[in-house]
């Protein structure tokens, strides 16, 4: 996250000077590291072995937000936010309400999911999450179910005036977000429709 933070700023034209606080808020969609798991399994085996306090505060999903916040000395909201899928577009929503608002002049906003171990995979199946034909259809007939995936992604937003009055590269422009649940549905591995339809609709 951190790396592909300093990415994103980069290529967003922004010199950050750490003397300088930042009114900028750090939104990261982010689950549960499994590398943690890793860190356990080798504690649990290995005789004499200390596991260094790093390994638990390098591992809490508030501090990969809180740590970007920290390097670059932004004084916004600093928040991980984990609603499984959707982790990712959640924290945009809520960052772009913040800049709407004006409580931030801007954010940073990633999503993260790094897979160290095959346990997910294991389980994902055993469940009858993963698609049987390792394709995701979504919204389609033939859908059989989940790709499981892993990445890092950060993009840096800021009112769409700025960024023209800066001369700056603009990728996109977000016109509308929302968020919602499904409420009752099949299952958890079964979407409500009519509440995809009504998000959808909400975001238009």
């Amino acid at each position: 996250l951190l790396e592909v933070a300093y990415e994103a700023l980069e290529d967003a034209g922004m010199i950050v000077d750490q003397e300088e606080k930042r009114d900028v808020g750090v939104y990261v969609g982010i689950n549960p590291s499994s590398y943690f798991d890793l860190v356990v399994d080798y504690m649990n085996h290995s005789k004499g072995f200390e596991v260094h306090s790093h390994a638990m505060v390098g591992n809490m999903s508030n501090i990969a937000a809180a740590s970007i916040s920290h390097l670059y000395n932004f004084t916004g909201p600093a928040l991980a936010i984990d609603t499984a899928c959707s982790s990712f577009l959640v924290a945009l929503t809520q960052a772009v309400a913040a800049i709407q608002d004006k409580r931030i002049s801007g954010a940073v906003v990633g999503g993260a999911s790094i897979l160290a171990t095959p346990h997910v995979h294991q389980l994902s199946r055993n469940a009858g999450i993963c698609s049987s034909t390792q394709h995701t259809k979504v919204f389609d007939q033939e859908a059989d179910g989940s790709v499981i995936g892993e990445g890092a992604v950060v993009v840096y937003l800021e009112p769409l005036t700025e960024a023209v009055r800066a001369n700056k590269h603009i990728y996109g422009v977000i016109r509308g977000t929302a968020v919602n649940n499904d409420g009752y549905s099949l299952g958890i591995m079964a979407p409500n429709p009519q509440g995809q339809y009504e998000v959808l609709r909400a975001a238009y």
